[in-house]
């Protein structure tokens, strides 16, 4: 079954992080626990290319290349201590790494397909539009981004969002969005997501604790 081997994945991704440091531990814990990661693996093409951007400790990654042997993964990151923590967790390094990269400033290489999980809303939004950009021209036409994100919305799950955030800023367990974060509408959304050259389907997701979804983008044809 798809979602038991997700699930088993995310397991078998957990248990690379035994020698991280205990915080690094906590944190890549609480976040398998609180993000739905074997959800979002399951819309992510089973083999190619895939790069993803913001990656952190590298937990996704992980679970991307423990879910299916036939990808080969690329984690960046700003922030070059979450780096070394994710290269500690490394078993396979010739279909898995990690470098230090600013996603916003620079494109990622080609790829197959492009992930960014609970990232965006740390970036103001013409910072989230430019990363966006950024994967389109790392892919070619038709290729998938798969987005975790969460949204602006009328709605008490909005403020256990950003509730949820402040404290693991206020904690260190995350960089960015001190003085704001930056959720965007639905509808916001879709407009950078179409300016940025991309076609998108959303997707509610499951377990709606928060104002999670996941926006499914392909990048569009060339306009002549």
């Amino acid at each position: 079954m798809p979602g038991a081997t997700a699930t088993g994945a995310l397991g078998r991704a957990l248990r690379r992080y035994t020698r991280a440091p205990i915080a690094a531990r906590l944190f890549v814990h609480g976040r398998a626990f609180l993000s739905d990661l074997a959800v979002v693996e399951r819309y992510v093409p089973k083999k190619g290319f895939i790069v993803d951007l913001g990656c952190g400790h590298g937990l996704f990654a992980c679970v991307l290349r423990e879910a299916s042997p036939t990808r080969r993964v690329l984690g960046i990151d700003l922030d070059p201590r979450k780096i070394d923590v994710a290269r500690g967790a490394i078993q396979d390094t010739q279909w898995l790494r990690f470098e230090v990269g600013d996603i916003v400033a620079d494109t990622p290489p080609r790829c197959d397909a492009v992930t960014i999980v609970d990232v965006l809303y740390l970036l103001p939004f013409e910072q989230q539009e430019s990363v966006l950009r950024n994967a389109a021209a790392a892919l070619g036409e038709g290729g998938p981004l798969v987005v975790k994100a969460q949204e602006r919305r009328l709605d008490p799950r909005y403020a256990l969002t950003y509730g949820q955030e402040l404290v693991t800023v206020s904690l260190g367990f995350t960089q960015g969005g001190r003085e704001r974060f930056f959720f965007p509408s639905r509808a916001e959304a879709l407009a950078m997501f179409e300016r940025a050259g991309f076609v998108v389907d959303v997707v509610e997701m499951p377990r709606r604790i928060y104002t999670d979804v996941l926006y499914l983008a392909r990048k569009a044809p060339t306009k002549p």
